[in-house]
């Protein structure tokens, strides 16, 4: 039934504008890779999860006006210590926002709604952009919405 779910949640991501992400992969790292934790995971909640980590990010070839500036080398393990290398390749079908310190930046700032935008000149496109704690909420809300009708 949660692969049934996980691939609903990754087809309506894709006709909401989000990339058909792997589930698993992206919301893993928030169980600290404990797979049998993630599966005792109630699946209205894993549907929020998982679609709240592919809201995240997406990719840019300009700054958005007003983002916040920083180094994709400045991005942190959240079960570790290592730092992404400068020449970090983005890849957003693997990229989670639970496995590196992506929250820490959010929360520097009172507001929800600002978006930090990290340099990364090794991929396709030299910046990875997270969106603001809002729009990751409402685009998450949306789907999940979607899917419980």
């Amino acid at each position: 039934m949660k692969k049934i779910v996980i691939a609903a949640v990754m087809l309506l991501a894709g006709a909401s504008g989000l990339r058909a992400q792997n589930c698993e992969t992206l919301v893993l790292p928030y169980f600290g890779y404990d797979s049998v934790r993630m599966a005792a995971y109630p699946e209205a909640k894993m549907i929020y999860r998982c679609a709240y980590a592919q809201a995240a990010f997406y990719e840019s070839d300009t700054v958005p006006t007003g983002a916040i500036m920083h180094n994709i080398s400045e991005v942190r393990e959240m079960y570790g210590t290592a730092t992404l290398p400068q020449d970090f390749v983005v890849d957003l079908n693997t990229l989670s926002y639970y496995a590196y310190n992506f929250k820490e930046f959010q929360l520097q700032f009172m507001e929800c709604d600002k978006i930090i935008c990290f340099s990364t000149p090794s991929s396709t496109h030299p910046y990875l952009v997270m969106r603001s704690i809002v729009e990751m909420g409402q685009r998450a809300d949306a789907v999940y919405m979607r899917l419980q009708n």
